[in-house]
């Protein structure tokens, strides 16, 4: 079975219920927010590298992934929908990796070790964004299926 596949995997005369599923979903959350959202981390942090930005960042704030609208989402209301969903504990695990590796990435700076932060940015920063982006994408496709 695919990503996400336990909920919108059903048969055909299970769809008015599915359905009435994405639609009570895409009321709690924006997922092309979110991604959009989780995209911009990377102007923050090279801003935060590069000593241009105006943000106090706090990598312990920062490393927790309940404290964006995504996060709080997905430890909250979506278990309603994914608590059994193996695309979703991907998601969920994916989330968590983006947001420790964004505070690694500004603990390194608060360090002096602009090379390190660099090298993170570059390489698990953008593999976890690209990871985050992806599931999400995946979870906003099947959100915008055709209602029956």
């Amino acid at each position: 079975m695919g990503f996400f596949s336990r909920l919108f995997g059903h048969d055909a005369h299970d769809e008015e219920k599915m359905a009435n599923i994405r639609r009570s979903i895409r009321s709690e959350i924006d997922i092309a927010e979110c991604i959009e959202a989780h995209m911009k981390w990377k102007g923050r942090l090279q801003s935060y590298l590069d000593g241009t930005s105006r943000e106090q960042l706090d990598p312990m704030v920062i490393c927790r992934d309940d404290q964006c609208v995504l996060g709080k989402w997905i430890h909250g209301p979506a278990l309603n929908y994914f608590h059994d969903d193996e695309g979703f504990h991907k998601l969920r695990s994916d989330h968590a990796n983006f947001h420790f590796v964004a505070g690694s990435v500004v603990k390194k700076v608060q360090e002096r070790d602009l090379a390190g932060s660099d090298a993170l940015l570059k390489n698990e920063y953008a593999r976890a964004s690209r990871d985050v982006i992806q599931d999400l994408a995946e979870l906003n496709k099947h959100l915008h299926r055709q209602d029956q």
